[in-house]
Parts: structure tokens; C-alpha cells; sequence
């Protein structure tokens, strides 16, 4: 019998010779002869897409928009502006959001197999996480109070670690309902980061992954599947099937789910209530696919946050006033009571993380793809094509957003109150429409109760009142780089 080891290699070569064929053919089809009304091919140098990449759509979109097409990593994908942005999010039947998904997270081999994979998805976070979010964000708090203390004691800290192993440590919580021990969480913290690899996030920042993305996929798949997951199917499967196998998964209407492992189990037993083995592996590939999209994003924008929370010490007293307002009387830390309603009251926190998500540059960080030759703003698009909207030419718009260079958090406070989660067509952090994430209330959730725990012990400042972008045109997923310090306020 074949080693759990050969099986997953086997597994990884076979995904990247998939790989390989699918980029063949799309490089063979983006060659083909283009159709009448194609939107004119734009010539940006690779320099400019990677390094400005919001000045160099901006300029090709003014001269040749509303929409354009232009080439990056051996495809040609297509922009548009703001004024096709309520098209392109609201008209599922041409422009697919699982489509796009699959071709941009470099999935396209997995969900051919699974297709449901996207849907799935979508379900576990809206039935399974949002309908027990009080519950879940109640398990959290005490992770991320743990976390903070130990975090202002450190003379500097790596907001990006620490926000990514405190979540990691939290959706141990969301899964199984405790936090099992340290090798598990180092697996899922794993897990989340070479999972954001394999969905190249990271890609813009690689050699071989401007210049060489399809030799660059094929390997970061062989390498992921033969290490990352199969130490996570190794140490947190065994975890899951125990509990899966422990009891039969028969509703009833006496039982409240605690756990989204038990929300999974109930979904996938059979009639007499038993989970199987292939219900076992479909689980875990939904609690994989948890796991990447609740961690790794949330840690990058929570390293946003902080760092422009560090720049503007006005606002770290508004919001702390806020937090001071949701504090045990007792205990002095963040009451883990009500949290879910004690989140939704902070105001000042909403419109900080709002104008931080609008200001912090994304360009590229939605799409779709045609499932047809599709006409839009008055050109044809074809079958098969990625779509994407240019984000700043919504989120910095003088239309939508008076004097949208400034940061100006007051923007969305008092009579203008937004949510941070509540989209538009201006405002497209989460995306918009029927896909808009799923996850946002947690994520954002999960953000605050980071800011708050982090701000009622110290004052984050930055070393040299500064911070780097590591990657401009991927600012969604990559954080920004800085030395983040804590000084003790009380001091």
C-alpha cells in the first residue's frame, strides 16, 4: 500500500501537469484571432503593473476606457472602470465569480474535480459560522486578550505574526470549540501561509512568478500538497475523524450546534447518522479552504489597520474611548459577554477600518470571468476572459468620495454612518453583489476585537513614523512592512 507521502506527491504532480495543459491552452487561445469590437490591447512595461500599478491602469483606462485589455503573467486580462462595476458584480450569468476564483487562486485543477467547492464554501460561512457568530466571537476574545498581553510586553512586535498565529489560534476555536495544543496550531498557521502561496498571493513577488507563473504554480503545488497539507491531514485529521466518528449526527431540535466541525457532521452523515471516509476528506477539504480565506486576509488587513492606526494617534484616543466603554468592570479587559453586539457599537472604529480599506490602494483585488462572449461598455469580451475593475478609480473618486486623498475617518461618522462590511459600487473591499465575502462580519469582527485589545493595553507606534508596501498591485493580500512598537499608555 502507498505511503499517505507518495500519494500526496503523485496528487501534486498530477494537479501541475494539469497546470501546465490549462495555461497551454489559455496561452494558445489568448493568441487566437480576436473578435470584432475586442477592447483595445493596452502595452503596459511589466515595470509599471508591478511597481505603480495604480497610475498605470488609471492613465490607460482615461486614454482608451472603459474598458481595456492588457497582459501580465502570460494572460490577457481585462479592466474596467468605475461606471461597469455595478454590471460586472450583479450579472451572474456572463461574469462568474467561481470562474474567476478558480483561475486566479490557481484552483482551476481542484474544482474541476469539485466544483461545488466555491458553494460549499459560501454555505459553511452563512449557515455555519454567521448563523452562530455570537457564540463564535464569544469563544474568540479571550484568544485575542491572551494574545495582546503577551504582545505589549515585546519591545517590538511583527504585527503580521502576531495577528496570524492569534487568528489561527481563533478558528481553532470556531472548529473545534477549544484550542487542542501548539503543533496544531502551528499546522493551521502553516496551512494558512502556504495555502496563500499556492493561491499566488505572493506570486508578484517571486522571480519565477512574473516571469515564469506557470513553472512557479506547478512547483508551489508539488511542494504544498507533499508538505503543508499532508502534515495538516497527518496531525489535525485525526483530531477530525475522532470526533466525527465519536457519535451519530441525527438532528434534533433539542441540540444547539457549538462548533462548525458540527455543523459539517450533521450536514454530511448519512441517514443512520454515520460520517464516512469520503465525507472525512470532503470536510477537511472545506475546513482547508475555512481556514486560508479566514486567516491569511484578516492578518494582512489587520496589519493595515494598526499601522495606520499608529500614524494617527487622534484616533487611537477616540477609538480606545470606545473600547473603555465595552470593558469588564472587574477585570479591565474586553468583556467577552455580548461581543458580537458590543462590536457593532463602534462607530469610530467602523469608520477607521472604512477609510483605511478605501485609502490603502487596491487596484486589482476583484474579478469575474466571462462564461461567454459578453458586451460590455460598448466593446465584446471573450469566453473564458478575466475581469477586473480598477478599485481606486471608485475608492478615490471626488464623485463618490469629496476630497478622496484625504484620510478623513469622519467621513463615515454621525449622520454618514457606514458599517465597515456594508458595500457599493464605491466602496468594494468586500466586493459587491451576490459574492460579496461571505466572511466579512467575522473578519471585521475579528479586527476589532484585535484593535481593541491591543489599544486598552499600549499605543502602537511606528519606527520612523513610517511603513513599506511590499506589493502594490497586491495590497489586498500582501501586507505592508514597518517596526511596530507598544508603548504603555498608563506610563
Amino acid at each position: 500500500m502507498p505511503s499517505l507521502s507518495s500519494v500526496t506527491t503523485a496528487v501534486g504532480l498530477c494537479l501541475a501537469a494539469g497546470l501546465g495543459t490549462h495555461a497551454l491552452i489559455r496561452l494558445y487561445t489568448s493568441r487566437s484571432k480576436l473578435r470584432q469590437n475586442h477592447p483595445p490591447i493596452i502595452d503596459i512595461p511589466m515595470s509599471e503593473i508591478f511597481n505603480s500599478p495604480r497610475e498605470a491602469y488609471e492613465k490607460a483606462l482615461r486614454e482608451h476606457g472603459p474598458v481595456i485589455a492588457v497582459r501580465r503573467k502570460g494572460n490577457l486580462e481585462y479592466i474596467v472602470d468605475e461606471t461597469l462595476i455595478p454590471t460586472l458584480f450583479t450579472t451572474n450569468h456572463v461574469f462568474s465569480f467561481e470562474e474567476a476564483m478558480a483561475t486566479i487562486l490557481n484552483l482551476r485543477p481542484f474544482v474541476s474535480f469539485f466544483w461545488e467547492f466555491f458553494h460549499e464554501i459560501d454555505d459553511l460561512v452563512q449557515n455555519g459560522v454567521n448563523s452562530m457568530l455570537g457564540m463564535i466571537l464569544e469563544r474568540m476574545c479571550p484568544v485575542f486578550i491572551e494574545s495582546a498581553e503577551h504582545a505589549t510586553k515585546e519591545q517590538k512586535v511583527d504585527m503580521f505574526e502576531y495577528a496570524h498565529t492569534s487568528i489561527a489560534k481563533a478558528m481553532m476555536v470556531v472548529i473545534f470549540g477549544e484550542i487542542r495544543d501548539e503543533r496544531s496550531v502551528e499546522v493551521i498557521t502553516a496551512v494558512a501561509t502556504d495555502m496563500a502561496n499556492l493561491t499566488g498571493m505572493y506570486q508578484n513577488s517571486a522571480f519565477l512568478g512574473r516571469h515564469l507563473p506557470t513553472i512557479y504554480i506547478a512547483w508551489t503545488w508539488i511542494r504544498v500538497v507533499s508538505t503543508t497539507i499532508l502534515a495538516y491531514f497527518r496531525i489535525i485529521g485525526p483530531q477530525v475523524w475522532t470526533q466525527l466518528r465519536s457519535r451519530r449526527w441525527i438532528n434534533s431540535e433539542d441540540e444547539r450546534l457549538t462548533t462548525v466541525l458540527e455543523y459539517m457532521a450533521y450536514k454530511h452523515a448519512d441517514k443512520a447518522g454515520r460520517v464516512g471516509f469520503g465525507s472525512f476528506v470532503w470536510i477537511m477539504s472545506m475546513l482547508l479552504g475555512l481556514i486560508f480565506a479566514s486567516v491569511h486576509q484578516t492578518a494582512s488587513v489587520s496589519v493595515w489597520i494598526i499601522f495606520e492606526l499608529a500614524l494617527r494617534p487622534k484616533y487611537i484616543s477616540l477609538i480606545r474611548e470606545e473600547a473603555l466603554e465595552h470593558v469588564d468592570p472587574i477585570t479591565r479587559e474586553l468583556s467577552a459577554s455580548n461581543i458580537a453586539e458590543r462590536v457593532q457599537n463602534a462607530p469610530w472604529l467602523d469608520a477607521f477600518i472604512r477609510e483605511v480599506m478605501r485609502t490603502k490602494g487596491d487596484t486589482l483585488s476583484t474579478c469575474r470571468q466571462t462564461t461567454a462572449d459578453t458586451d460590455l461598455g460598448g466593446r465584446t469580451i471573450p469566453k473564458g476572459k478575466l475581469v477586473f475593475p480598477l478599485a481606486t478609480l471608485a475608492h478615490m473618486n471626488p464623485a463618490y468620495h469629496p476630497d478622496p486623498d484625504s484620510f478623513k475617518p469622519e467621513r463615515w461618522h454621525g449622520p454618514n454612518h457606514r458599517p465597515a462590511v456594508m458595500g457599493s459600487a464605491s466602496y468594494i473591499a468586500f466586493g459587491m453583489g451576490r459574492w460579496a465575502c461571505p466572511g466579512r462580519v467575522l473578519a471585521v469582527s475579528e479586527i476589532k476585537m484585535i484593535v481593541w485589545t491591543l489599544v486598552l493595553k499600549a499605543t502602537p507606534r511606528l519606527v520612523g513614523n513610517k511603513y513599506q508596501i511590499v506589493d502594490p498591485l497586491n495590497i489586498t493580500s500582501v501586507p505592508p512592512e514597518g517596526d511596530l512598537i507598544f508603548e504603555n499608555f498608563l506610563a
